[in-house]
């Protein structure tokens, strides 16, 4: 990935929504309010992730959202996991927000395998008590 996409996605609010509460993730940042969400649901990792525009190329919004329901889609078939709805947004504002996942409890092997399948450069994980981290795919 090149460095430019790679600030981007640093310079990215990547937030969802459980119990009408929005909850913002940033890389390099810990969130307390995921890690009660963590602890509450008793899970240990997160992952954010979407199938948005793929390889960093501009989709048409029905095209991004077919793509999302197949993600959701598989995502409804794992077990063990819990997922809820969000958006990735890059605080320039030089980029549509990406409709996105943020998963608890998957496997990150699983995670990039979706990621690869779905033609992500990358997703954010987190885990519990620790800073949140862009995982290059």
């Amino acid at each position: 990935m090149d460095a430019t996409l790679l600030e981007h996605y640093k310079n990215t609010d990547y937030w969802f929504v459980v119990n009408d509460r929005k909850v913002t993730l940033s890389v390099g940042s810990t969130n307390s309010d995921f890690n009660t969400l963590c602890h509450g649901f008793n899970y240990k990792t997160g992952a954010f992730i979407t199938a948005f525009n793929p390889q960093s190329q501009q989709f048409s919004l029905q095209e991004n959202r077919e793509r999302n329901q197949q993600l959701e889609a598989e995502l409804v078939g794992f077990k063990g996991i819990r997922y809820f709805y969000g958006a990735g947004q890059d605080r320039s504002l030089q980029w549509p927000a990406e409709e996105s996942f943020m998963v608890f409890g998957a496997q990150q092997q699983t995670v990039i395998d979706l990621a690869r399948r779905y033609q992500q450069n990358a997703f954010l994980w987190i885990e519990y008590r620790h800073a949140a981290v862009l995982i290059d795919v």
